[in-house]
């Protein structure tokens, strides 16, 4: 068949968009990997031929010459495929095995990637209304659809509506590096968009991290920020305080102070390394609780500690000796 339109199964005037399209879809069909029919090389060659000449004529010499250019500079691989994977803080520390669902196109089984199954009984052309005639730039013209029998004996295939391809359902496994957070990207080659000339890989698949919050933890840079209750009276002698951590819980020594909002920071505790990047630090952010309504056997322990602090108020409660020695003293 010398005619390239009718090779490809294409109407006169065809777009170029319309010319990929359809070699796309031929070259699953008859490309030597797939097909071991042996005539399925010479096909293929024929099929890419008629594609070029289409391409060539459509564009003109200039075209021509700038589509030469693109296809020397063209990537050979398909485009990325973007998706997102959200993990925990705990897998960001530990590192963790993910499964990952992953969609993509395959050649139709049912018709072998052509779009067309035989028909059991034969049907009107619809295209040219059984004339075998449809009207194009130059006039009336043989329909392409039917070959000018104004009859089909072929359909679009029942398995992928006419594309000529299904969609398939991969499950795979990924390895997460222990360190990674939000915006760093995961890359499994081959797992993109397969590429429009079958002789070139698929394209990879990017996977974007993003960290689900957390009930505790936050993340501030690759520091790991929490937030722990701690009671007033450990926050003025000081003394080991133990914190949870996604490794493990930590024995921390706090240095005594005032009962006031506070944090400490250990470095190294943080995120882990990852890439270039050091690990971050730990930020503990230290909230003073008081006793609520202690019991009537604690009440002497308290009215003792009380009095002792008393003694040397100026030091111990500056701004409540400051208030007595306004209000309170005698004048």
């Amino acid at each position: 068949m010398s005619d390239p339109h009718a090779l490809l199964g294409l109407p006169a005037g065809a777009s170029a968009q319309q010319i990929k399209r359809a070699f796309r879809k031929l070259a699953m069909q008859w490309h030597p990997d797939r097909n071991p029919d042996p005539a399925a090389a010479e096909q293929f060659r024929r099929l890419r031929d008629a594609h070029d000449r289409l391409l060539a004529t459509l564009l003109g010499d200039e075209g021509q010459t700038q589509h030469e250019d693109e296809g020397a500079a063209a990537p050979q691989r398909g485009a990325d495929r973007w998706q997102t994977l959200e993990i925990s803080i705990e897998e960001s520390f530990s590192g963790a095995l993910r499964a990952v669902e992953v969609e993509r196109r395959s050649p139709c089984t049912q018709c072998g990637g052509s779009g067309m199954e035989q028909l059991s009984v034969s049907r009107l052309c619809s295209p040219c209304r059984g004339s075998g005639r449809v009207r194009g730039p130059a006039g009336l013209e043989r329909c392409p659809d039917c070959e000018g029998r104004g009859y089909r004996n072929t359909g679009p295939c029942g398995g992928c509506g006419g594309s000529g391809e299904q969609l398939h359902t991969r499950h795979l496994e990924v390895r997460i590096p222990p360190g990674v957070v939000d915006e760093d990207e995961l890359r499994l080659t081959g797992e993109g968009e397969p590429h429009a000339d079958p002789r070139h890989r698929a394209g990879d698949l990017r996977l974007r991290i993003r960290l689900a919050s957390h009930a505790l933890f936050r993340r501030e840079g690759r520091d790991l920020v929490l937030r722990r209750p701690v009671s007033a009276l450990r926050l003025l002698i000081g003394g080991t305080l133990r914190v949870p951590h996604p490794e493990g819980a930590r024995s921390l020594e706090l240095e005594p102070g005032l009962a006031h909002p506070r944090s400490l920071r250990v470095p190294g505790a943080g995120f882990p390394a990852h890439g270039r990047r050091a690990r971050g630090d730990l930020v503990v952010e230290f909230e003073p609780e008081l006793p609520h309504a202690p019991e009537p056997s604690l009440h002497g322990l308290i009215d003792e500690l009380d009095r002792a602090l008393a003694e040397r108020a100026e030091h111990h409660f500056p701004e409540l000796a400051r208030w007595e020695s306004v209000w309170l003293d005698e004048r």
